[in-house]
């Protein structure tokens, strides 16, 4: 009989994901017969033993082990019995509650600190996805942008800044994971702003329009909408206090955005690539080296700060920008490009209304950057 995790000590994927950040050192023990991608953190032990193996011989297995181990498997169920059979030989072993589907739901706050008193930015980055969400704050007012799922974890990030959720952004409609936007607005009676773009796609719920240049008023602090074509046609950034850009998914701190999940076909996606490259050196780029980058995506993993690079930094570590012709970089990125993200087009239907909420869409990394 297979024991609920709650049998053996466990572990929130939060709390793991902050462990693998500060510490105390523990192996990551992943029970799957596939573990093609897994919990990632730099630094960190991992190995991989399927459970039966684990099962079939658990002293041997524990002798491959060194300090405290959280073990993983799909659910969080059979990484219960691994648990308990190597807690049998002494090994501190957790087992990570809800698996990997509870990895991918795991959230962590970082601070951006802008240097303006009275305002207050957190990036809420996903380490099972390499999602970035952000809470940006001033008074008691609060807006959040590319919420994941987790409705409550914005709501208390927000009134442990001493304020309420006001307006929630979604900065285009996402292809590679769900969004949380709707189900904020619900619970907070926000304001719910999707770019106007997006609008035209295809919008079954009720939502408010963002145009390019509207400014969206944060207590004392203005946030500008800039349009980042490219990677969709809606694509649309937030500027704050011109400090800093929130660039969704159109230039990340190390690569820049796929330009073929609205427009599949090669000659749909070539014309978005031309679209991307004049918005990377017309748009983002104009905006000065000392401007921060607060990207939409990062690497799968956790990180014990914020991704926040100067626009300088991210200029030298991007070869893609180094490119000034754009139909050279239209190839560039077309030939280059990894897989599509996994459901891509009934995530897309889900984050439309189109489609009902289903959170198994969601698996693996993201991809919407070309690296």
């Amino acid at each position: 009989m297979t024991l609920a995790p709650s049998a053996a000590t466990s572990i929130t994927a939060s709390d793991l994901a902050e462990r693998l950040t500060h510490g105390p050192h523990l192996t990551v023990l992943d029970v799957r017969d596939d573990a093609t991608w897994g919990i990632e953190a730099p630094g960190a032990t991992s190995c991989h033993m399927p459970a039966a193996t684990v099962l079939a011989d658990p002293r041997a297995a524990a002798q491959r082990l060194d300090g405290p181990v959280a073990v993983v498997c799909n659910r969080g169920i059979s990484a219960g019995d691994v648990a308990l059979a190597l807690r049998a030989e002494g090994v501190a072993a957790l087992v990570v509650e809800g698996g990997m589907r509870g990895w991918i739901g795991a959230l962590q706050s970082r601070e951006v600190d802008l240097g303006i008193d009275g305002l207050s930015v957190l990036q809420v980055q996903r380490p099972g996805r390499g999602c970035l969400s952000y809470v940006i704050a001033s008074g008691t007012e609060a807006l959040v942008v590319d919420p994941a799922p987790d409705a409550a974890f914005y709501v208390a990030l927000a009134a442990g800044l001493g304020a309420r959720v006001t307006t929630v952004v979604d900065t285009h409609l996402h292809a590679d994971h769900l969004s949380g936007a709707r189900a904020l607005a619900d619970l907070t009676g926000a304001t719910l702003r999707l770019p106007a773009p997006a609008l035209e796609r295809g919008v079954a719920y009720a939502v408010t329009a963002l145009h390019d240049g509207d400014t969206l008023a944060v207590g004392d602090i203005t946030v500008r909408a800039l349009s980042l074509p490219g990677h969709t046609t809606d694509m649309t950034g937030l500027m704050i206090a011109d400090r800093a850009l929130l660039s969704g998914d159109s230039l990340f701190a190390d690569g820049v955005a796929r330009p073929d999940l609205q427009e599949g076909d090669p000659d749909g996606a070539r014309a978005m690539a031309r679209m991307l490259h004049a918005t990377l050196h017309e748009r983002i780029l104009a905006l000065g080296d000392d401007v921060l980058l607060l990207p939409g995506h990062t690497h799968p993993g956790v990180n014990a700060t914020a991704i926040a690079p100067p626009l300088a930094a991210v200029r030298a570590a991007v070869p893609e920008l180094r490119i000034d012709d754009p139909a050279e970089f239209a190839e560039a990125l077309l030939a280059g490009m990894p897989p599509r993200p996994a459901n891509y087009e009934a995530v897309i239907a889900v984050n439309a209304g189109t489609h009902p909420f289903d959170p198994e869409l969601e698996t693996g990394g993201n991809s919407c950057s070309t690296r």
